[in-house]
């Protein structure tokens, strides 16, 4: 119906995949990296193929109208006006978090962080010097939703902490953070004096209708001030590989200091990162429209296979991203991820977000393939039941 073909995708295997490479020569279906089996939008694949017409491929610098497509995409898409100057670009998201922490105080400090999360996010404060400081999201059982635990935030806050990580909407929860939330965030940071690093690469795949995403530095002028907002094309339009994404940051001296920390280790954008993303700002959105809903679909059959699995279970349906976060205690794996792979389907290790027990599964496939995913899950899971019960 929408003229994009998302039921079909070319061959990965030795295309230099990270997410295929890594089980090469296995019968294993890989679902644990946040990437996409699907054919990115067609103006970007143009876009790229006259930017490689060109045949010189020197150090890159944006272009005016890339940086005016950034400006338009974010007052258009988020109601942000922000200022062209705002604008840093970046290779990726990770090199982004060090540059913010290591802007921030100084070596034995502390960040804050709510788990499961993103792997980045517990790593990057430790290789720059500081601890991370994790605190657990909370179920409300009466909402049916993972929510911030305030009293936990409160109580494991120190002198130390500068800075407060959050990832919106969440990887790998799938929440999108409703105003009111984000609000108590952002009171929770003025009173601790925190510089709040906002992940947003997420905001353009909310698949909830009745959620909106909600600019973490829309939420007022102080707020703004102490933030940096993480925004890239990379997840939304499968481009992850071009390497091309930017901060937003409204404090001129932060901006500074994060702008020295980055330089010379990780201020070089891909000229391809450059092409694909002004091309996916300009152009993209019947695609991503049309993304959005094909992922709609394949969560639905998501959540109807994990229904019929004993021992399986999603907590809230995801309202953003193509990643489920599956519970997986009640089979009493000793190492899940590494079962399931033995059962021929590659997921995230909840370990690595810091929730043993739990695995994360990338939905963002054709649906056939899905439907494999789904079967070598339930089997796996299906066979420790029988084993549970064998031993009594």
């Amino acid at each position: 119906m929408s003229g994009f073909d998302f039921d079909s995708c070319p061959e990965r295997r030795g295309t230099d995949s990270t997410k295929w490479a890594r089980f090469a020569g296995r019968d294993v279906l890989p679902a644990w990296v946040a990437d996409m089996d699907f054919v990115s939008a067609p103006e970007i694949m143009e876009a790229l193929r006259e930017r490689a017409g060109h045949g010189v491929f020197g150090y890159a610098t944006a272009r005016r109208q890339v940086l005016e497509v950034v400006v338009d995409y974010l007052a258009r898409r988020h109601g942000w006006c922000v200022e062209p100057d705002w604008v840093v670009f970046t290779p990726a998201l990770v090199p982004c978090l060090h540059g913010v922490i290591r802007a921030v105080g100084a070596a034995g400090d502390a960040v804050l962080t709510t788990v499961p999360v993103y792997p980045p996010f517990l790593s990057a404060p430790v290789l720059s010097g500081r601890s991370v400081v994790r605190v657990p999201m909370a179920w409300e059982a009466l909402r049916g939703e993972w929510v911030f635990d305030f009293d936990a935030l409160e109580a494991a806050v120190t002198p130390l902490a500068r800075v407060l990580l959050l990832c919106n909407p969440h990887n790998p929860l799938g929440r999108v953070f409703s105003r009111a939330e984000l609000e108590a965030v952002a009171a929770f940071a003025q009173r601790h004096d925190l510089v709040v690093c906002a992940d947003e690469i997420h905001c353009d795949l909310v698949l909830d209708e009745g959620a909106r995403h909600v600019a973490f530095g829309t939420l007022g002028e102080d707020v703004a001030r102490r933030s940096v907002s993480l925004f890239a094309a990379s997840k939304t339009f499968n481009v992850a590989g071009l390497l091309c994404g930017y901060a937003v940051i409204p404090d001129a001296g932060l901006r500074g200091r994060f702008r020295k920390a980055l330089a010379g280790v990780a201020n070089e954008v891909n000229i391809f990162g450059f092409a694909a993303l002004e091309a996916a700002y300009r152009y993209g959105e019947p695609w991503r429209r049309a993304c959005v809903e094909y992922l709609r679909g394949n969560l639905d059959v998501v959540m109807g296979a994990v229904a019929s699995m004993e021992g399986v279970r999603i907590a809230q349906r995801p309202q953003a991203t193509y990643l489920a976060w599956l519970d997986v205690r009640a089979l009493g794996f000793e190492d899940p991820c590494a079962a399931f792979e033995a059962g021929g389907v590659g997921l995230g290790d909840g370990v690595d977000f810091g929730a043993p027990g739990f695995v994360r599964l990338n939905f963002g496939c054709p649906r056939g393939r899905l439907g494999e995913i789904l079967g070598r899950v339930r089997e796996v899971a299906s066979c420790q039941r029988a084993e549970n019960v064998a031993r009594g």
